[in-house]
């Protein structure tokens, strides 16, 4: 149950002097709300944040894009926030819960493929890594189609960055798994993908991989290529 009038009153006290009357006047509209808890987020106010966020996920999906969007992203920002805290059986079941409503209006806003990275980085996290290998592998075959659908620099500026995200953490999986050589093996998929490579930092990485240095060439070969991870 939440006591939305407290609420209210724990925001304005808050970040009433940064953002208009009005939106707290429409404390009870949805999409104010979300104004307030992510003004709340961003000054480091996230207990308040996080419970303004879930006082907007109880009210489910809606057919009204503005509402939905609102409800999808409180999922979103909860799953963030438990993630960071490594609350992971939450975060996982909110960020599953947000990915099964996530609408494509919702694209130009934020990458539906990071958000799915996130969630099998929850699921790693959880102890469920062969289902988080799988979910990985699948969304870099998926992505790597829509990469190949396109014309190179379309692809690199459209697909390439949420790609070349999964395939790093597909990387880091086996790295924190201990297998250095599934790493980078599994980091070298990116190269088709990545904006530039610094040959000379990949090839030095490659070698003190073959000389048994396979943690500190792996994140020299990271360091030797550029995407947008954004």
């Amino acid at each position: 149950m939440f006591h939305i009038n407290e609420l209210k009153e724990a925001a304005l006290e808050k970040v009433a002097h940064i953002l208009p009357n009005t939106i707290f006047q429409e404390f009870d509209q949805p999409n104010s709300r979300m104004l307030i808890a992510v003004t709340l987020m961003n000054r480091g106010e996230k207990e308040l944040a996080y419970q303004l966020f879930e006082s907007i996920a109880a009210y489910g999906p809606d057919e009204n894009e503005n509402r939905h969007f609102a409800y999808v992203r409180s999922l979103i920002e909860m799953a963030e926030m438990d993630a960071e805290k490594e609350r992971f059986v939450k975060a996982e079941a909110y960020m599953m819960k947000a990915l099964a409503e996530f609408p494509d209006s919702m694209g130009y806003m934020m990458s539906r493929t990071h958000l799915e990275v996130y969630h099998s980085y929850y699921l790693f996290k959880l102890g469920k890594k062969e289902a988080a290998h799988r979910e990985l592998e699948k969304l870099i075959l998926r992505e790597g189609a829509r990469f190949a659908s396109l014309p190179q620099e379309d692809g690199q500026n459209l697909v390439g960055p949420a790609l070349c995200y999964a395939i790093h953490q597909l990387a880091l999986f086996h790295a924190e798994e201990g297998d250095w050589e599934g790493a980078a093996t599994s980091f070298e998929r990116l190269l088709p993908y990545v904006i530039w490579v610094d040959e000379e930092g990949w090839n030095e990485g490659d070698r003190m991989m073959k000389e048994g240095k396979k943690d500190v060439g792996f994140q020299r070969m990271v360091e030797a290529v550029t995407y947008d991870a954004s």
